[in-house]
């Protein structure tokens, strides 16, 4: 029997249903409802009969229709009232019953005068013996295949296989900007960090429906593009929060306790020529008592903040966007923050408002004692300026994460302070602890499981 134009009413469900039980035996429940999507396919049909497995079948159906697996976990999520319906009626003209067997609800064929439909009898017998998750995971892992650009970002001490069970994974360590088109034109799913997916690079892979970004930005996708042409574009959020505050109190206590200097005295053999038994020539402070600003206050500013006021500090901050506001902390204008705190740490996006918001007018008006840390975005300061503030003595110090250029630059000023207790440079890691990036993944992996059940989570 050939169906006609995807004629989806329930009288027809009905005799698909009661064959496939024909075909399977005893059913569980929630596998009735995969059935449907896969008999209304043309192509599923018409591949059921010729392919020699349920897994044949499926290849056969993807290479005709790259969006083959999509449309049919789609139409899985949408069709189970329609399926519902025609149980229902299977049921009242009593061409199927339904028994408990092993604490599972199942359905059985009785005898009726139903014609019996190849297509769906052919189906039972393929999947007969697997469960809906068996079945469903065999439909993601073949859905798409997925290009993994730039491992290395992320580290080698990960656990991907979880990601490879998504579908055909492809991981390259690194990729250069001219293989990029080679190895995603036939793509489903991309990852990356910092790769640029523009238009030139989109247009010439035109199977894309995902990118997946190992960080919390996006620039480095264009995402006007993508809009345009329906590519889904998610994010990690809140993965790095714990890293990031961690690492600010690094930068910020070896400076404020001078550690470099100390360590260095007892290395150097200086302590072991000394007459006491300290030595404190370099002056150091405690945070209890001092006025924190922090400049950004999302996740990971107020994570600073609580651990601030943990040590006893007066706790500020300054919202670049005007839109953040909190009953705990004091909101201050910038002008306040520079001219009152002791120590300021960088925890906002980098836009318009924020580009080389700290410059030589900004340097100029904070305490020579204060300390300056940097854990958001590189061009949010102007490092010509930071190495003059340094060099003169402006500021007492700062600790960065962060650069304009990634990897700096070797002609950048700031590599001629070769004192780590006026300037610490870490090479953007703050984000990076192996647990973050473990967690980094892991919402990757939970994207992509989300799309492939059309529940797009952490869309940008």
């Amino acid at each position: 029997m050939k169906l006609v134009d995807k004629m989806k009413d329930e009288k027809l469900g009905t005799a698909l249903l009661y064959n496939f039980t024909k075909g399977y035996g005893h059913v569980p429940m929630d596998v009735y409802d995969i059935v449907l999507p896969l008999l209304f396919d043309d192509s599923f049909r018409k591949h059921i009969q010729e392919a020699s497995s349920f897994e044949e079948c499926l290849q056969m159906c993807q290479s005709e229709n790259a969006q083959f697996f999509q449309n049919i976990l789609t139409d899985y999520q949408e069709s189970k009232e329609m399926t519902s319906r025609a149980l229902g009626i299977c049921l009242l003209n009593q061409y199927l019953r339904f028994e408990v067997e092993d604490a599972q609800m199942k359905g059985i064929a009785n005898e009726s005068s139903i014609l019996d439909l190849n297509e769906a009898i052919r189906l039972g017998e393929e999947l007969k013996g697997k469960n809906i998750d068996e079945i469903l995971k065999s439909l993601k892992k073949k859905k798409m295949k997925i290009v993994f650009l730039d491992r290395e970002t992320v580290g080698h001490d990960l656990d991907f296989q979880e990601l490879m069970d998504l579908g055909e994974v492809y991981i390259y360590d690194q990729t250069k900007r001219e293989d990029i088109v080679s190895r995603i034109h036939d793509a489903h799913i991309v990852i990356t960090n910092k790769h640029i997916l523009n238009e030139e690079v989109l247009k010439q892979a035109p199977l894309v429906e995902l990118i997946c970004v190992t960080a919390t930005g996006y620039n480095n996708i264009d995402i006007d593009y993508c809009h345009q042409h329906q590519i889904t574009v998610c994010n990690v959020q809140g993965y790095s929060t714990n890293s990031v505050a961690q690492h600010t109190f690094a930068l910020l206590l070896d400076l404020y306790e001078k550690n470099h200097y100390y360590h260095n005295y007892v290395s150097s053999g200086q302590y072991s020529s000394s007459s006491l038994f300290t030595h404190f020539e370099q002056p150091f402070y405690e945070l209890e008592g001092k006025t924190w600003g922090i400049v950004g206050l999302g996740n990971i500013g107020k994570k600073v903040a609580q651990i601030a006021k943990t040590f006893g500090c007066h706790v500020v901050y300054y919202s670049t966007s005007g839109k953040n506001n909190s009953s705990e902390y004091q909101k201050v204008d910038f002008d306040t923050l520079l001219s009152t705190c002791d120590i300021i740490t960088i925890h906002a996006p980098l836009n318009k408002q924020t580009h080389h918001l700290f410059n030589k007018e900004a340097f100029a008006k904070m305490k020579k004692t204060s300390y300056l840390i940097n854990v958001g975005r590189g061009p949010i300061i102007n490092e010509n300026d930071l190495y003059e503030a340094l060099k003169n003595d402006v500021i007492a110090g700062a600790g960065l994460d962060v650069f304009e250029q990634e990897p700096m630059g070797k002609d950048n000023p700031l590599l001629a302070i070769q004192n780590p207790t006026k300037l610490l440079m870490t090479p953007h890691i703050a984000w990076a602890t192996q647990e973050a990036r473990a967690r980094c993944i892991k919402e990757v992996i939970e994207n992509i499981k989300a799309y492939q059940i059309n529940k797009p989570r952490n869309v940008c």
